[in-house]
C-alpha cells in the first residue's frame, strides 16, 4: 500500500506496508548482486566489518534481503549482501517492494532496529531528524516508534529542529487522528462557549472547537472546579508571568476575528469553592489547611468588592495602592503556579 503522489504518508499506510512485509506477502525471487544499490542506508558509519564475517560463517540459510525495485536500493539486508560477496554469490534471494523512496527509507530504520545489528543511537537520532523533515505531521510517539527512540527523545530533536524546518501545526497518532497542536487556543474557545452557552452538550462544543468530547468534558470539569481550563503544559510563558489579572483563576483567553487575544472571565462561584474546602478534613485538620483556609477567607474579593474599594481610595494614594495589589497578584500567581504543576 503507497500513498498517491503528493500525498502525505498516514502512520497507518506506513503500518499497513511494514507489516505486509512481515507477513510475507511479497514473493521471494533471485536478484543479482551487481544490480543492488547498497547506499543510503540509516547507517551513518557504513557496514560493520565483524557483523558480515560472523554472517559468512554461518552455517544455516540467511533470510530474503528486502529491495526497493524501482531503485533495487537494498531496504533491509546490506550486511546480507555484504556477506554473499564474501563468500563469493553472485545472486541472493530478496523480496521486491513497489513503494517510493520515502517509505523505502522509514521501512529501512524500522527493520533495523527490530532485528539484525540494531542502529546506533545516533543513527536513530539523524534518522529521527529526517522523519521529522519529511512528516512534521507525525507524532512524536508515532517517529519514536519507527526509529527506535523514546517520545522524549523525539521532542527535543524536534524542537532543535523547529527553526530550520517547517512545521505542521497537527500531530497524527499512531492511532490514524489528527490532533490540534494549539490545544491551549481551543481550550480557551471551549471555557469562552461554556460560559456564554452553560447547557451546550460536549459533542456540540467539540465540533465547534476541534477537541475530543473528553477534552470538552474536562475543561467543563476544570471550571466547575474553579481551575484554569488549560493546563499549565499547554500554556504559553507569557501567560503564567502576565500581570495581577491572572489572579482570576477563571481567566480564558479568546481570539476574536481581528486576531487580536481578549481576555475574558469565566464566573467561579468563591464562596462555594471556599466552603467545598472546609469541609475537607484533609484541609480542616491540617496546620497548612488551615493557614490556608484563614488567608483565602481573608484574602479573597469580588467584584463589587473591589469597585468600593476603587472608589473610596483616595487619588493620591492610587499608584501606592496599585503597586501593592500588583506586587501581591504576582505571589498569588506564583503560589497558583506551583500547586496547578501537581495536578498536570
Amino acid at each position: 500500500m503507497t500513498k498517491q503522489p503528493g500525498a502525505q504518508l498516514s502512520t497507518t499506510d506506513y503500518d499497513h506496508l511494514a507489516a505486509s512485509i512481515r507477513s510475507d506477502l511479497h514473493a521471494v525471487t533471485t536478484v543479482r548482486v551487481d544490480d543492488l544499490v547498497l547506499e543510503g542506508s540509516p547507517r551513518l558509519d557504513g557496514e560493520n566489518p565483524e557483523h558480515i564475517r560472523l554472517l559468512a560463517d554461518s552455517a544455516g540459510a540467511l533470510p530474503p534481503i528486502t529491495v526497493h525495485r524501482p531503485t533495487m536500493r537494498v531496504i533491509d539486508g546490506v550486511h546480507r549482501v555484504r556477506a554473499a560477496v564474501l563468500t563469493g554469490m553472485s545472486e541472493i534471494e530478496a523480496r521486491l517492494l513497489d513503494c517510493d523512496e520515502d517509505e523505502a527509507f522509514l521501512l529501512a530504520v524500522k527493520a533495523n532496529i527490530t532485528h539484525g545489528l540494531p542502529l546506533s543511537q545516533s543513527d536513530r537520532a539523524a534518522a529521527a531528524a529526517r522523519i521529522i523533515g519529511q512528516h512534521s505531521h507525525w507524532s512524536d510517539r508515532a517517529v519514536a516508534m519507527t526509529a527506535g527512540l523514546s517520545d522524549k527523545t523525539v521532542s527535543r530533536i524536534r524542537n532543535r529542529l523547529t527553526s530550520e524546518t517547517p512545521q505542521s501545526n497537527a500531530r497524527l497518532g499512531r492511532d490514524g487522528r489528527l490532533r490540534p497542536l494549539d490545544s491551549g487556543a481551543r481550550r480557551q474557545q471551549a471555557a469562552a462557549m461554556i460560559n456564554d452557552k452553560p447547557g451546550a452538550g460536549l459533542r456540540e462544543v467539540a465540533r465547534a472547537t476541534g477537541l475530543s468530547a473528553a477534552t470538552v468534558r474536562d475543561v467543563r470539569q476544570r471550571i466547575e472546579r474553579g481551575e484554569n481550563p488549560v493546563p499549565m503544559k499547554y500554556r504559553a510563558p507569557e501567560e503564567c508571568d502576565d500581570d495581577a489579572a491572572a489572579i482570576a483563576v477563571g481567566r480564558v483567553a479568546q481570539p476574536s476575528t481581528s486576531g487580536r487575544v481578549t481576555r475574558i472571565y469565566v464566573p467561579v462561584d468563591v464562596h462555594m469553592l471556599l466552603e467545598k474546602l472546609r469541609r475537607d478534613p484533609s484541609v480542616r485538620f491540617s496546620e497548612a489547611g488551615r493557614l490556608a483556609l484563614r488567608w483565602l477567607h481573608q484574602h479573597t474579593v469580588d467584584a463589587a468588592d473591589l469597585e468600593n474599594l476603587e472608589r473610596g481610595l483616595p487619588d493620591h494614594w492610587a499608584a501606592t495602592v496599585a503597586s501593592l495589589a500588583r506586587s501581591c497578584a504576582i505571589e498569588w500567581v506564583r503560589l497558583a503556579e506551583h500547586l496547578e504543576r501537581r495536578t498536570t
